[in-house]
């Protein structure tokens, strides 16, 4: 929990730090490893050359000693310290030396070192013994100022790491901060929209190609919000029209009948005009709950096996009286079986065909065809009435729309059959779809995956 709140700033600071610290450490390791093999090696070959000219001394004249003392005299300076120590033993006895090397280096101090590094009285040797013969010969190399040397290198390199990762570090922090200032701007620009600005849209063409997904994603965000808010904005002011009409008729009524005394027939039709507006509003909040809980994204149906054949014998008993009264002739046939909310399912045909019969005309005719084919249900309902102007099909489904043709007739209606109809195709993974034109009738289909 806390990582995810730690700042994306900072994250990347971190690893263009961490990364920088990484190969600094590995430059700084290989360059300390370098310098420090150099210089010992340098060290080693100058003992050992020196060594190998005693043993070579040895190896032509074992009794030369003037020979010896010259070369180990050699290495003394009146002026300069001396940093090469040699000594030529037999046994435990010491032949040669250089002078003062018994005091500052005793032979067995040497034999108990071997070969390798020492240190003794505060300072570092590189140490050697070589056996010629009997002969054995132990040199001591002074390494105290390279070892400091290499030892001061070494600080210096961890300084010098230490002040680049702290700067690399600075540096991370500005970059990052400098990376994310199109992020900042994508912000800022999104704080400017509000309800009343949301025509507005970012500009992928000016940001990273990286953040052109999320510029798009925001739009296309910003569409779907568009689209949500003028379709709530619509229907709000649908809403309150037709909820206007019957509150204002409901109220007009029962002032008219307060205003003096009336007799008790007068009250009875007042109460039916009342009771028929009444059951006008239950319908209208009724379908209005219906749809709310089909968008609602947690809305489950209960789908059940259905049998298409029974379903249309059963809408067409439903509406013979209505259809015959009305001189329409309606058929309709169903073949196979689907997967589906029965009752949706029912609802959703007896909303297009009393749509159909309310459009079509005395000897016209309605059908409706319900099959299954290649994994899908269709639901067909299709009528020889006066059809819808093709201008106003885009706006079919919306909430209270109501055709021109049916407001001039002032025909009864809620304009909400068509949209719960599509929210139980919706509901249904399905779609749903109306062909029409002027004179030629309808043809509403529902289709879905079973």
């Amino acid at each position: 929990m806390f990582v995810n709140r730690v700042s994306l700033r900072f994250r990347l600071a971190l690893i263009f730090a961490v990364g920088n610290l990484a190969t600094l450490l590995v430059v700084t390791g290989v360059l300390y490893l370098a310098f420090r093999h150099q210089i010992r090696s340098r060290n080693r070959q100058i003992l050992e050359a020196k060594v190998q000219e005693i043993v070579s001394i040895l190896t032509r004249s074992p009794h030369d000693r003037a020979a010896l003392q010259e070369e180990l005299g050699s290495e003394s300076d009146q002026n300069q310290p001396v940093l090469l120590w040699l000594r030529v033993m037999q046994g435990s006895d010491t032949i040669l030396e250089t002078a003062g090397m018994a005091d500052r280096l005793p032979a067995e101090w040497m034999s108990q070192q071997l070969k390798g590094r020492g240190k003794r009285d505060h300072r570092r040797y590189l140490l050697s013994e070589t056996r010629v013969g009997e002969q054995r010969i132990q040199g001591a190399l002074d390494i105290t100022q390279d070892e400091h040397l290499i030892d001061g290198y070494w600080q210096r390199l961890v300084y010098a790491m230490i002040l680049a990762a702290a700067g690399c570090a600075a540096l991370g922090w500005w970059a990052a901060h400098r990376g994310l200032r199109p992020l900042r701007e994508i912000i800022q620009s999104t704080e400017r929209i509000s309800a009343h600005r949301l025509q507005e849209r970012l500009e992928p063409g000016v940001v990273p190609p990286e953040l052109e997904d999320l510029v798009q994603a925001l739009n296309a965000m910003l569409d779907r919000l568009n689209q949500a808010f003028e379709r709530l904005a619509r229907f709000s002011s649908d809403l309150a029209h037709e909820l206007r009409t019957p509150i204002t008729n409901l109220m007009g009524e029962t002032e008219v009948m307060l205003s003096k005394e009336r007799s008790g027939e007068e009250y009875r039709q007042v109460l039916e005009s009342s009771l028929e507006e009444h059951r006008r509003l239950s319908r209208l909040i009724s379908r209005m709950l219906f749809l709310a809980r089909a968008e609602d994204p947690s809305a489950i149906i209960e789908k059940s096996s259905i049998d298409a054949g029974k379903l249309v014998g059963d809408l067409l008993g439903y509406f013979e009286a209505m259809a015959d009264e009305q001189g329409i002739h309606m058929n309709g046939d169903g073949t196979g079986t689907f997967l589906g909310d029965p009752d949706m399912i029912r609802q959703a045909l007896v909303n297009l065909v009393s749509n159909a019969l309310d459009a079509t005309p005395e000897g016209g005719r309605v059908m409706v065809h319900v099959s299954v084919e290649g994994g899908r249900a269709q639901l067909e309902v299709v009528d020889t009435g006066r059809g819808i102007d093709r201008a106003e099909l885009p706006r079919i489904l919306d909430r209270f729309y109501r055709t021109r043709d049916t407001l001039d007739q002032k025909r009864p209606g809620t304009g909400l059959g068509l949209a719960i109809v599509q929210s139980i195709a919706i509901l249904h993974g399905g779609t749903f779809e109306i062909r029409s034109d002027l004179g030629r009738g309808t043809n509403a289909t529902l289709r879905f995956p079973v």
